[in-house]
């Protein structure tokens, strides 16, 4: 069953089986398998979960290509990574602005919403909820991401909650001009730019041929909409996951 999924040469692929029964193996031969058969290593894409699931399916793909005959460098032309790392080399490609923004993770937007939480506003979101400092900060955190991970506009948010939506919007100017970038917008403004076709999204995302998805069942809806996107734009798709594992 494996080596049918690795070999399919359908244009879509689902892949369902529980855990550890070779889902990521598969993936990984399968890229080896394309690459074999001729295809530009520069045209695969593949999506993990984890930078460490990644680096897996990569030595798996490089010891099937060495047993094979092909020389495993040219593993240096597939993208083998998270969806994050991926969109942020999309904007870099997009804007060089991009290749100056540090990137913020869970723990240091948290800091960096406590740095300025006067700037930002928090103060009067904490009193408007009489809650307490740092589950106003927790709270904004969450509120963010969520917004973008879900692709909630911003004129949503403001007719919701006017004090929270004045907050984020302040957020995401700051964010820009202090060139800050976390992992939730990284995949929403690719989303943003390949939904009005900017030309730079399109001239990078448009090189993909092969495009892969490890741990499909925990994608959220901005990730589905970059999947879907790309698959839009013409390149094959093969998604492999476990649907008793879904959190979405």
């Amino acid at each position: 069953e494996q080596r049918a999924a690795a070999q399919d040469p359908a244009r879509e692929v689902l892949c369902l089986a529980c855990a550890g029964s070779g889902k990521s193996r598969t993936l990984a031969f399968r890229i080896a398998y394309l690459i074999a058969r001729g295809q530009s290593p520069s045209g695969i894409v593949a999506f993990t979960f984890t930078e460490k699931a990644a680096d897996a399916i990569k030595r798996q793909v490089a010891k099937a290509l060495d047993a094979v005959g092909i020389e495993p460098t040219v593993l240096g032309a597939v993208f083998i990574g998270t969806i994050h790392s991926y969109c942020q080399h999309v904007l870099t490609q997009m804007d060089v602005r991009y290749r100056q923004f540090d990137v913020l993770d869970d723990n240091r937007l948290k800091l960096y919403l406590i740095s300025r939480y006067y700037e930002l506003g928090l103060h009067s979101l904490q009193n408007a909820r009489n809650a307490r400092y740092f589950d106003t900060v927790k709270e904004t955190a969450n509120a963010w991401k969520t917004m973008n991970d879900e692709l909630i506009p911003m004129t949503d948010v403001e007719k919701r909650d006017k004090e929270l939506g004045r907050v984020l919007t302040t957020l995401k100017e700051h964010l820009d001009r202090d060139q800050f970038i976390d992992f939730s917008l990284m995949v929403r403004l690719v989303v943003e730019a390949l939904q009005r076709k900017d030309p730079g999204a399109l001239r990078v995302l448009s090189q993909v041929d092969q495009l892969m998805v490890d741990e499909y069942q925990d994608v959220n809806r901005s990730q589905e909409e970059l999947i879907r996107g790309l698959h839009g734009l013409g390149c094959s798709l093969c998604v492999v996951g476990d649907d008793d594992q879904a959190i979405y």
